[in-house]
C-alpha cells in the first residue's frame, strides 16, 4: 500500500508541476511573445496558432518532467530516512555488542 501511496504522490506532484509550468509559460508568452518565439522556435504548423497555447504546452511538458524528478527524489530522501530509522531500532533494539 505504501508504494502505491508513493506513486500516487509522485504522479500528483507531476500533474501540479505541469499546471505550475503551463501557468508560467503562458506568463512569460504574454509578457515577452518575441522571448518564446525565439526559445521554443515553434514549428511553420504552429506559427498560426497562438504563441501564448504553444507556450503553455511546452511549460506543461517541461513542468511535468521536472516535477516528476522533483517528487522521486524528494520520495526517495524519505524513503532513505525511514530505512536509517528502521535500522537504527534494530541496532537500538540488539544492544551494544
Amino acid at each position: 500500500m505504501t508504494f502505491l501511496r508513493y506513486f500516487f504522490y509522485i504522479v500528483g506532484g507531476a500533474f501540479v508541476s505541469s499546471a505550475l509550468g503551463g501557468i508560467f509559460a503562458c506568463i512569460v508568452a504574454l509578457i515577452s511573445p518575441e522571448f518564446v518565439a525565439g526559445l521554443f522556435s515553434p514549428s511553420a504548423s504552429a506559427a498560426g496558432h497562438s504563441l501564448v497555447r504553444y507556450a503553455a504546452a511546452v511549460g506543461m511538458i517541461w513542468g511535468i518532467f521536472l516535477g516528476t524528478a522533483v517528487m522521486a527524489f524528494s520520495l526517495l530522501l524519505v524513503t532513505a530516512v525511514n530505512v536509517a530509522r528502521v535500522i537504527r531500532k534494530k541496532a537500538d533494539a540488539q544492544g551494544p555488542t
